[in-house]
């Protein structure tokens, strides 16, 4: 016999730290299933006699596979095969019956009871050690698979959580939303994996805020790193090129340019609310088209611009727009308008815009709650994107979100 094979099979990934518990109420029966399992190299093997022997010593045994002979009571048989599979501890746990003259009724049986395999006996040795070598090696996979998956799922919670960071403290929002008359309301609502979406704000001096919103291309922790990346360098920027809209794109399209894989790229908006002047000077890199309220209704503003990272010599131009008490700016991500309801509708630009503006008919003292409470209602809350919405209103005057009309 050739080292590493048995009965020309070849014994492949070491079994030596596996365990299996045999339960037969024959002591011959368990020296001849112990002996071939010897032969795989499993050598941490208990036995037991019956049900209740089995159900009292499974606990601190804690096998890897379970071989139960077929000759206990069929009623004992069955009854522990659902015993074992009701308890979750067991529920993927390989079951192997073995038995002599087994009918297809009984088999059906066992199958439906939670048997994973069936084994004739007398036992075959070469067959024994095929298949309690499949089992064992598809249930190491199987918890391998399940470990790197909560790893995974906990590597994804704290990109999560830092994701969320990336985000102005409340506190600090409140205070700097007191401090310049503003009424600033966010919603962040993490799709299934971790996205690239995040928005922060800068106090620039007493009279003017900066907001910025980005979302970072494709889905996972290399959108998080990129968010993460482009958070730092806008951290990293200078006041005065925070100041100038179309400049700051510049910056950090040169910077991105540089560190970002081919096809990873940022779409973004940056705007400075002004109250000296009552204008918002704003520029976009291929954002969702921001949306104005003002006493007359809304408009839409251009974001267009090529996307961060994609080509290092683009330019961005600042643009401006009247800003004055009661009027509001609505940003958002495109998970909302590329939602897609029961009937595959999306709501698309046009979509938002008009529940936007029910909201200011219906609800204008509080529009995002209303928005977000119906496009929950319509679309639900499995998303397939981040979604970031961002409600912010010039509130010079306290509780008066629109000045008078003429």
């Amino acid at each position: 016999m050739a080292s590493g094979q048995l009965y020309a099979l070849d014994l492949g990934q070491p079994l030596g730290d596996r365990k299996v518990l045999i339960a037969d109420d024959s002591l011959y029966d368990q020296r001849i299933l112990s002996r071939f399992l010897h032969w795989a190299g499993i050598t941490r093997i208990a036995c037991v006699s019956n049900g209740p022997e089995l159900l009292s010593c499974i606990g601190a045994f804690d096998p890897d596979l379970l071989v139960v002979d077929a000759d206990l009571a069929c009623a004992d048989l069955l009854a522990l095969c659902r015993e074992l599979r009701s308890n979750p501890r067991w529920h993927d746990l390989p079951i192997l019956v073995q038995g002599a003259q087994m009918t297809d009724q009984m088999r059906t049986l066992c199958f439906q009871a939670g048997a994973t395999d069936l084994l004739g006996k007398p036992v075959n040795p070469g067959e024994c050690i095929a298949r309690v070598r499949y089992h064992l090696e598809r249930r190491s996979m199987v918890q391998e698979l399940r470990a790197f998956r909560e790893r995974v799922g906990q590597d994804l919670g704290q990109a999560r959580a830092m994701q969320l960071s990336l985000a102005p403290e409340p506190l600090w929002l409140e205070a700097l939303a007191d401090r310049h008359h503003l009424s600033i309301a966010p919603v962040f609502e993490t799709s299934d994996e971790v996205g690239g979406d995040f928005w922060t704000a800068f106090e620039i001096d007493a009279e003017r805020i900066g907001v910025f919103i980005a979302d970072l291309s494709g889905h996972g922790i290399a959108a998080a790193i990129n968010a993460f990346r482009l958070h730092t360098l806008l951290a990293r920027q200078p006041m005065e090129e925070l100041m100038e809209p179309a400049r700051l794109l510049t910056s950090l399209n040169q910077r991105l340019s540089a560190i970002l894989a081919r096809g990873q790229f940022a779409t973004a908006f940056y705007g400075v609310i002004d109250r000296g002047s009552d204008r918002l000077h704003y520029a976009g890199a291929g954002s969702p088209p921001p949306l104005l309220a003002r006493a007359g209704g809304l408009s839409v503003l251009d974001s267009s611009g090529l996307p961060l990272g994609i080509l290092e010599e683009a330019g961005y131009v600042t643009r401006s727009a009247p800003f004055r008490d009661g009027d509001a700016l609505f940003l958002y991500s495109d998970a909302m308008t590329e939602a897609q309801d029961a009937d595959d509708t999306m709501l698309g630009d046009d979509g938002l815009a008009d529940l936007v503006a029910q909201a200011l008919a219906e609800a204008p003292a509080w529009p995002l709650l209303w928005v977000m409470t119906r496009f929950t209602e319509r679309f639900g809350t499995r998303l397939c994107d981040d979604l970031t919405a961002l409600w912010i209103a010039r509130q010079d005057v306290p509780d008066r979100l629109f000045p008078p009309s003429d």
